[in-house]
C-alpha cells in the first residue's frame, strides 16, 4: 500500500558555497578513542545555517524531501577530472538543514541530486519541501 502525500511547505534557496565531502569532515583521536569534527566543518554548518530558512513543521507524521543541484568545476586546471563525489556533500547539509529546522536528519526520507560543471562558482540550489500524509 501507497502513501498519499501532500506538501505542506516548501522553500527553495542557494547555499553560495559546497559543502566539505562526508570523507573529510571528521579527525580520529586514536589515543583518546574518538571522532570529532573539524572547525572548519563546524564554520561551513553555521554559515549555512545563516542562510537556511526556518520552516515550522506542521505535523508530527511529516516528512521531508531535499532536492539538491550543485555546482562546482569538474576539472583540475590540468584538465584532469577530480575525484570529487557529489553524493558525499550530502550529509552535512542535511545535518545543517535538520538542526536550523529543529528535526531530526532522519525525517529526510526523499529528494535527489545533480551536479553540473561551473568554472567560475561553487553553489548548491536546495528545495526543501516538508510533506504529510495519511495511509
Amino acid at each position: 500500500m501507497g502513501m498519499e502525500w501532500e506538501i505542506l511547505q516548501e522553500v527553495n534557496f542557494t547555499i553560495p558555497s559546497i559543502p566539505p565531502s562526508v570523507n573529510t569532515i571528521y579527525y580520529v583521536i586514536f589515543s583518546q578513542k574518538r571522532i570529532e569534527m573539524k572547525p572548519e566543518v563546524r564554520t561551513w554548518k553555521t554559515q549555512a545555517k545563516e542562510i537556511i530558512p526556518l520552516l515550522k513543521p506542521h505535523k508530527d507524521s511529516c516528512f521531508f524531501k531535499l532536492d539538491l543541484i550543485f555546482y562546482y568545476n569538474f576539472f583540475f586546471k590540468n584538465g584532469k577530472i577530480r575525484k570529487f563525489d557529489s553524493q558525499n556533500l550530502i550529509k552535512i547539509l542535511c545535518d545543517a538543514i535538520a538542526e536550523k529546522n529543529g528535526f531530526k536528519d532522519e525525517l529526510i526520507k526523499f529528494g535527489s541530486w545533480e551536479s553540473y560543471h561551473s568554472e567560475n562558482r561553487e553553489y548548491v540550489d536546495c528545495s526543501l519541501k516538508q510533506i504529510g500524509g495519511a495511509l
